[in-house]
């Protein structure tokens, strides 16, 4: 590809999809993401590698597994010599 994509990441902490418009609910009223979900891309099957939210942060981050970045729980941070 010759052009640069540009990529932003909306990272909520606690964010349900069924709680957003975009996704269906009629209730909770999120009309600035159901615009951004409607105008970009929109995921409808993700899978993550943790159920915490420091672990699957430092993957997307690094590539890595937990096992491997060492981050396995909330609380640890990454370590400064991990393989790139």
């Amino acid at each position: 590809m010759s052009k640069k994509m540009n990529v932003l990441f909306i990272i909520t902490d606690q964010q349900r999809a069924d709680m957003l418009g975009c996704y269906g609910n009629e209730i909770v009223k999120t009309p600035n993401l159901d615009r951004f979900a409607k105008e970009n891309i929109r995921f409808s099957n993700a899978f993550c590698v943790s159920p915490m939210c420091m672990p699957n942060r430092a993957t997307m981050l690094t590539g890595y597994y937990p096992n491997v970045h060492g981050v396995r729980s909330n609380g640890i941070n990454l370590p400064k010599d991990l393989p790139q």
